[in-house]
């Protein structure tokens, strides 16, 4: 099951995230993605390329070139803004800091809701359930990783059209891989 990406409304997400952490300043010119941080690849690329227990959910933005070819990080407290305007329906746990997933008012033909997931961030203060969010607002920043992770700071992004609100779906990173109830986005999409 695929949506035209041509469906999405336009984002400035990608444009915000270099602006915002000043990346233009230290010569961005693209993002650098080792096997496993792009979505559906199956390597973990934080175990050395051990294979993943199932495809990526997401994009995983930790690295980027610079154009004079130098490898640049994106880093903790980078701040995260949103793709689009919405509610935080969750806010939970995951293994580098929290993952704060959005409810947004565009919908699929059938009805399924789009939701942006920001994986690895510290939320803003006050950012909770029920918190409605603008376009361009500031999630949070990326975390530090807890001592002993071994994984670098990176916002994972996941975008994902999630099934009809008539049949609640309680949103955390198991429900994400319910492939009858949500339907995965590449986010590069938003990217370009």
């Amino acid at each position: 099951m695929t949506i035209d990406p041509l469906h999405l409304p336009p984002s400035a997400f990608g444009d915000l995230l270099i602006r915002w952490n000043g990346l233009a300043d230290l010569g961005f010119a693209d993002w650098e993605f080792l096997p496993g941080m792009r979505f559906g690849e199956r390597t973990a690329w934080w175990r050395d390329g051990a294979d993943r227990r199932a495809a990526h959910e997401g994009l995983d933005l930790c690295w980027f070139r610079t154009r004079d070819g130098r490898r640049s990080s994106l880093g903790a407290g980078a701040r995260v803004p949103t793709t689009w305007a919405g509610e935080v329906v969750a806010v939970a746990d995951d293994f580098l800091g929290a993952s704060v997933f959005v409810a947004h008012e565009q919908r699929d033909e059938r009805g399924w809701r789009l939701h942006t997931v920001y994986g690895h961030v510290l939320p803003r203060p006050g950012l909770a359930p029920r918190t409605p969010v603008r376009d361009g607002d500031e999630i949070g920043v990326v975390a530090a990783p807890r001592s002993g992770q071994g994984v670098p700071p990176h916002l994972h992004l996941t975008l994902a059209l999630v099934d009809r609100e008539g049949v609640p779906l309680r949103l955390d990173w198991n429900a994400i891989g319910e492939k009858s109830r949500v339907c995965l986005i590449d986010p590069m999409i938003i990217m370009k």
